[in-house]
């Protein structure tokens, strides 16, 4: 009986990726300001290109959320 009330949280692919996206954003930042302190400059092509990768991901991920949404909006009707 109590099992059934203490479920396990799920975790969704989408979301494991987001934590993993989140922590790879915040070293990279951290690293990018030690490689600014002790160097006065950044690789900036990196920075870009990395930046660029991590928002088309996002992008690519909410349009994914939105799909499904609109899906299981229709199966109700």
């Amino acid at each position: 009986m109590r099992r059934n009330r203490l479920k396990k949280k799920e975790y969704h692919t989408m979301d494991i990726i987001l934590a993993l996206m989140g922590v790879a954003i915040l070293t990279f930042t951290i690293t990018m300001i030690v490689i600014f302190c002790a160097y006065q400059s950044i690789p900036d092509e990196l920075v870009r290109c990395f930046f660029a990768c991590c928002g088309s991901e996002g992008g690519f991920m909410a349009v994914i959320m939105v799909a499904k949404k609109l899906k299981e909006g229709k199966d109700e009707d």
